[in-house]
């Protein structure tokens, strides 16, 4: 019979999926995944478990939740009807090896798996993803680094490379008539990089969007005029902020990323003094 292992996350459950992949790797048992993210709220919770215990009957759950209240409800939930779960604390091998009756091959150190390279860069990737383009203001709270530029000013592929090297970094669109969050002004504006870029440049990378899109090439987002006024306004924010701002337009993703931890080791190291 196979062991069903169920991923429930208030993310992407990118980084759980590879704990328990892990964790797998070390039992020579038949197992299927199921994972459902974003689960924000305990109407959506109660509905998957339910619908776990329903379809199957060898499984276990590994969870991950910020909010506290989602946390205590599954592990309660969990133990009122005996079955086995994970709420992520470096012990995942252990209780698979509870579960399936087999000692794991080889021995791991008591190091929590919190604490590895490994797994913060995984939990770093999870942060960009849920946290892209602006999707939870919250974060900025929480960040290593925030973001703020127009529109295809390489935000995301940014943030996604930044993670890869451990920083948790949010991402914030400036578009024109669009309100700023509160959040951003709140935070230490060393942690917030703008970005800008040439309109020319800028003009064919959203040429480019367009193209994929098969949409007009003449639409606003691609208009010289109106690339002008948002990066004019953008320029206005960053100022105003106080943060410093990188033109990326002839840089490539390494270079900027290198430039950014420099900054921001630097400052820290000002503090420090």
């Amino acid at each position: 019979m196979k062991l069903s292992v169920n991923i429930i996350s208030d993310t992407s459950g990118f980084a759980t999926e590879q704990i328990v992949k892990v964790s797998l790797s070390q039992f020579d048992v038949e197992t299927i995944t199921n994972i459902y993210p974003d689960v924000r709220n305990l109407d959506a919770l109660k509905d998957i478990l339910n619908f776990i215990i329903e379809t199957g009957d060898n499984f276990m759950i590994y969870h991950s939740f910020q909010d506290s209240r989602m946390n205590v409800y599954i592990n309660k939930f969990c133990e009122l009807n005996n079955i086995s779960y994970v709420d992520i604390t470096g012990y995942s091998i252990r209780t698979i090896a509870e579960k399936v009756g087999l000692e794991p091959k080889n021995t791991f150190s008591s190091e929590s798996l919190y604490e590895t390279d490994h797994f913060k860069t995984l939990n770093a990737l999870d942060f960009a993803i849920k946290y892209d383009d602006g999707k939870d203001f919250r974060s900025l709270k929480v960040c290593d680094i925030a973001l703020i530029g127009v529109s295809r000013s390489s935000k995301t592929p940014l943030s996604i490379y930044m993670a890869s090297r451990g920083y948790k970094v949010c991402n914030i669109p400036l578009l024109l008539n669009a309100s700023l969050p509160d959040e951003l002004f709140e935070i230490d504006s060393d942690k917030i990089i703008g970005l800008t870029i040439d309109k020319n440049i800028l003009k064919s990378f959203r040429d480019e969007r367009l193209k994929s899109l098969n949409l007009s090439g003449k639409s606003q987002y691609s208009n010289l005029n109106i690339i002008q006024k948002e990066l004019d306004h953008a320029k206005e924010i960053m100022d105003d902020l106080g943060c410093v701002i990188i033109d990326v337009t002839n840089r490539s993703i390494e270079e900027t990323s290198d430039i950014i931890i420099n900054h921001i080791n630097s400052r820290k190291g000002e503090k420090n003094d």
